[in-house]
């Protein structure tokens, strides 16, 4: 009953918050998102039918729950197979070696990780918690915890000044891999995007797009386009001291159903 009642919480928490960025968002919408029936949805939700452990874990990725998420709801649910001994110092390494996965979960899949290090190389930076919230319009206690994580995984440390400085001056992450932190990272970055687009004047950014027939096949030299243009326009706006943290996201995907068959010759 207990791993019920953890999956009913976490649900209606994960639609909520959803709500609370797009009121217009329904409970059609999140039961298309999860990838099940709304009148399933609505009968879990309500407690009226009981949630498998491989529903579960499929809920778990299409929530892309970040690992310790994953693992305090799975670990409500009887497991199927028997529980490892725990370790000479009482499980401890376990606990490290999750929160470590955590951490590098979160900081690629929430973007005011990247934001804050795209800040620290602005000309006005400040290594106040309140001072990097209000320009990125997250809360302290969000800012603070981001800096800590950062910390932890050796992506920022203290200058001889007592100023957060980066360790390295590029960051990136992989291409062309399933990875459900990237999953939640790029539909922020629609939000993100969706929301300047009505509350950022026009000249103070911009939106195109492009539609063309093309051939899957040149897809591997088209990404290697996208990322020298990526290359080329950072070089040219941090060729002089930053004042604002843009973020430039490029989409190219079909509109078409691929011809698998087609495209494999």
């Amino acid at each position: 009953m207990q791993e019920q009642l953890a999956i009913q919480k976490l649900l209606n928490g994960k639609y909520e918050e959803a709500r609370a960025k797009n009121p217009a968002f329904s409970l059609r919408a999140f039961s298309r998102r999860l990838e099940v029936s709304p009148s399933t949805l609505t009968r879990v939700l309500s407690g009226q039918r009981r949630v498998s452990r491989p529903l579960a874990e499929r809920l778990c990725r299409k929530l892309c729950l970040d690992p310790q998420e994953r693992s305090e709801l799975m670990g409500s649910f009887p497991s199927r197979r028997p529980a490892r001994r725990a370790h000479a110092n009482g499980g401890k390494d376990d606990v490290s070696l999750l929160q470590l996965t955590a951490d590098q979960f979160r900081i690629i899949s929430e973007w005011h990780h990247f934001a804050i290090l795209s800040l620290m190389r602005t000309r006005d930076f400040k290594s106040v918690p309140g001072w990097i919230a209000n320009r990125l319009g997250i809360s302290v206690r969000e800012a603070e915890a981001a800096l800590e994580r950062l910390e932890r995984l050796e992506m920022i440390r203290r200058g001889s000044n007592g100023k957060w400085v980066r360790t390295r001056s590029r960051f990136r992450t992989t291409d062309d891999v399933l990875d459900l932190s990237l999953q939640k990272a790029h539909r922020q970055d629609l939000e993100l995007a969706a929301e300047a687009l009505a509350t950022v004047p026009v000249e103070l950014r911009d939106f195109s797009s492009i539609t063309m027939p093309a051939h899957p096949r040149l897809l591997p030299r088209a990404k290697e386009l996208i990322r020298k243009c990526q290359n080329d326009l950072s070089a040219l706006l941090e060729s002089e001291p930053g004042t604002e943290v843009y973020q430039l996201y490029v989409q190219l995907f079909p509109l078409t159903k691929v011809q698998l068959k087609e495209t494999e010759s």
